[in-house]
């Protein structure tokens, strides 16, 4: 009985460790059309903020041995990739605004494609 508790224990825990480090919405054709250079740079800052959380929260702490348990990691990177993808997205769709409104002259690449199999460097 007692056996049966602490497996039910471990996989109630595990459950819970994937991390969840939300997503940055695409850009709305209301924003792409009334930000003004300002909020462009002051949303790309945002961004930014946004990806530099997602790494710091994506260092190994206890939930990550939790996650492994129950499925090996791979919910924690598969949050983490969706999260970056997101951002990178949006930080693309903010240059490519600035751009188109004269705010800079720097033709925007697009970002990169996302890796299936990302490193966590």
């Amino acid at each position: 009985m007692q056996r049966l508790f602490l497996m039910t224990l471990a996989f109630t825990l595990t459950g819970c460790a994937t991390k969840n480090f939300g997503t940055q919405p695409p850009l709305t054709d209301y924003e792409r059309q009334n930000l003004s250079c300002s909020d462009i740079q002051m949303e790309q800052a945002k961004v930014m903020g946004f990806a530099q959380h997602v790494d710091k929260q994506s260092q190994f702490d206890g939930r990550d041995v939790l996650a492994a348990f129950g499925d090996f990691g791979i919910g924690n990177s598969a949050a983490r990739s969706a999260a970056i993808e997101s951002a990178q997205q949006r930080y693309y769709q903010l240059e490519v605004a600035a751009y188109d409104k004269g705010c800079t002259t720097v033709k925007p690449e697009p970002p990169p494609e996302p890796s299936r199999y990302e490193s966590r460097s």
